[in-house]
């Protein structure tokens, strides 16, 4: 490991630290650019892994998880783990070890040793911004690092109470299953926005999840308030308002986009949404 400040706020990792304990403490951030290997890690205060380029597979409790880029995981202090960089090209990742302005939400809710949150977070947009800052500028990473503990701090507990405020919704999920459940709903969802230029099908989306249709269907509504398919045509939608209010396309043109097979049809299903066919698309709030 170099040290890439002249204070332990800001570290830089270049090499793997075979079977070896790399003890964080908290208010520290470590920017990784890593090729094929392995690491083992005491988590000593709270952290949030995320992952720019590359990949990285956790070890935690007898479970694997595999970061790709835009995917972060939130981990528990005391925990050990095993991570490895299986790709023999450059990963490039950021781990932030919390600071202490506050007991760890992972704590105070019991929501076990890891919890993993996806792109479409609002908390991957605040780690990705600063982990592309860091890898073209890492001479930055002592000047930033408290801003970026402070802000990365505030908002893991965001994310924490969001997910757990999720997880009661689950009212039909065993209590033993229920994080893991959340966990593949929320990977679904994922899956429908980063396709949400193109139809979908239920089985596409239940194999991705690694649900059964049913299963996925009851809990997505439980969580989200609709059906998966429901959610892709609305978020969908919503795409196409945005765009209508812009003036980016024609009504035309985005029912083509959105694979309708008329206008007749994207205008009904646009009027059902939101009360107004698309040529009134402007009149809807921003």
């Amino acid at each position: 490991m170099e040290q890439a400040s002249r204070t332990p706020s800001f570290l830089l990792m270049s090499q793997h630290g075979e079977a070896a304990r790399l003890p964080m403490p908290r208010g520290t951030v470590v920017l990784s650019r890593l090729g094929g290997g392995r690491s083992a890690v005491r988590a000593l205060a709270p952290s949030v892994k995320y992952v720019l380029q590359g990949e990285e597979v956790y070890r935690i409790d007898g479970r694997t998880r595999c970061l790709r880029p835009g995917n972060f995981l939130l981990v528990e202090p005391g925990t050990d783990f095993e991570v490895r960089t299986p790709c023999p090209e450059e990963t490039i990742g950021l781990c932030v070890y919390l600071g202490a302005s506050e007991a760890p939400a992972g704590e105070r809710l019991a929501l076990g040793r890891a919890i993993a949150g996806s792109p479409i977070d609002p908390l991957a947009s605040l780690l990705g911004r600063y982990a592309r800052l860091l890898a073209d500028r890492p001479e930055a990473g002592e000047t930033v690092a408290r801003r970026i503990v402070r802000e990365v701090t505030v908002g893991a507990e965001d994310y924490l109470a969001t997910f757990a405020n999720r997880l009661e919704r689950l009212a039909s999920v065993k209590a033993s299953t229920r994080i893991e459940t959340l966990h593949r709903v929320e990977r679904a969802r994922a899956y429908i926005h980063a396709h949400a230029q193109v139809p979908l099908t239920l089985e596409a989306v239940a194999a991705e999840a690694a649900l059964s249709r049913f299963h996925l269907t009851r809990s997505f509504a439980e969580v989200h308030g609709l059906p998966p398919l429901a959610y892709h045509r609305r978020l969908r939608l919503d795409e196409a308002a945005r765009q209508l209010r812009a003036g980016e396309a024609s009504a035309t043109d985005v029912a083509r986009r959105l694979g309708y097979g008329s206008l007749s049809a994207f205008t009904r299903a646009f009027r059902h949404a939101f009360g107004v066919p698309p040529g009134r698309a402007r009149a809807l709030l921003q």
